[in-house]
């Protein structure tokens, strides 16, 4: 009778730690997020848009919290891009909110950016390709970007 508890405890274990290894790699549950998405372009010159900008008004502003991955999803040609999380009440039209960061574009379209702080009502998540983005530099021939879709996830299970 004891060696079969034994074998039972074992068993648990080896369960338990199975589980949890397997749980540390797992995406956290994504919340696909909704809105309407546009763009705009603008200072066509020979080499394409100087700037281009694909965004998604959210339907109501949403609280980020440090820790969350935004996960977007891009169509285009853009091999670098900038990403802006504007606050309720902000002009579309300067800089605030842009993440410092270039970021660069892998082959499978899908960006990720891990918030290291909280942003607060945040009504528009936009990306930002062409040439020149509010004075920063991209590339000279980087292309577009458009939004096809953005998720938020609080990142895997296991990570801090």
């Amino acid at each position: 009778m004891e060696s079969i508890t034994l074998i039972m405890k074992n068993i648990f274990t080896i369960l338990l730690v199975s589980t949890l290894i397997i749980l540390r790699n797992v995406p956290a549950y994504a919340e696909l997020l909704n809105g309407y998405i546009g763009s705009s372009g603008g200072n066509i010159s020979l080499a394409g848009n100087l700037w281009y900008s694909s965004f998604m008004n959210l339907k109501a502003p949403r609280d980020l919290k440090k820790g969350e991955e935004i996960r977007i999803k891009l169509l285009g040609c853009a091999q670098c891009v900038y990403v802006r999380l504007l606050p309720k009440g902000v002009a579309s039209t300067g800089s605030t909110g842009i993440i410092d960061n270039k970021i660069y574009v892998p082959q499978g379209g899908v960006i990720t950016i891990r918030l290291h702080r909280d942003y607060p009502h945040i009504q528009q998540i936009s990306v930002h390709s062409g040439y020149e983005v509010f004075d920063k530099l991209l590339s000279i021939f980087n292309g577009h970007a458009d939004i096809a879709s953005i998720d938020v996830s609080m990142g895997k299970t296991g990570q801090p």
